[in-house]
């Protein structure tokens, strides 16, 4: 009956109503984007907000399941569970750790800031350029160029790696996450 249990109702679910939607979502609003012409700042902000929202739903697929068939699996803690699924399955521990910089202004450990780890600030670098041209004509004449470059290859390439997993997964379940 888990279709009737809603898009929430079990992890597979989750899978399909939530984070492919939003994946899908994702990818066609940077091909219309791309296909338009549209690559201004309001529309590559849009572009990384549908991102923010694919890899926040990917990477809350493992809490799902834990938390769906908690009395099978072997780990009795959610930490020590989604350590397990990270040692066999290292993608979903780079999309965690990229949702998890994403999702966190600054990083901490114990209460105190951590420098060690990436800062949400610090995985985008919107640019500002100033140009100044000085003539005896036209005086001093200033330019500014503000960018926000997106998408960071690197970081597409860990949502890519996470979407083929999840899709693997829901297609064939060969993979059993139940048992890491």
């Amino acid at each position: 009956m888990e279709t009737f249990s809603g898009p929430l109702g079990s992890h597979r679910n989750y899978i399909h109503h939530v984070a492919i939607d939003n994946y899908y979502e994702y990818k066609m609003l940077c091909g219309l984007n791309d296909e338009n012409g549209k690559d201004k700042t309001p529309d590559k902000y849009k572009e990384f907000r549908y991102f923010l929202n694919t890899i926040e739903s990917f990477n809350n697929i493992l809490e799902y399941l834990y938390f769906e068939h908690e009395d099978e699996i072997p780990q009795s803690m959610l930490k020590d569970y989604k350590k397990a699924v990270w040692d066999k399955y290292p993608e979903l521990e780079k999309l965690a750790n990229l949702a998890n910089a994403y999702k966190h202004c600054v990083r901490e450990s114990r209460g105190n800031k951590n420098p060690d780890l990436p800062w949400a600030k610090d995985l985008q670098k919107p640019q500002l350029h100033i140009g100044a041209k000085v003539s005896s004509e036209k005086g001093v004449q200033v330019s500014f160029d503000y960018q926000f470059p997106w998408p960071i290859q690197e970081h597409e390439q860990v949502l890519e790696n996470a979407f083929a997993f999840w899709l693997a997964y829901i297609q064939h379940d060969g993979c059993d996450l139940k048992n890491v």
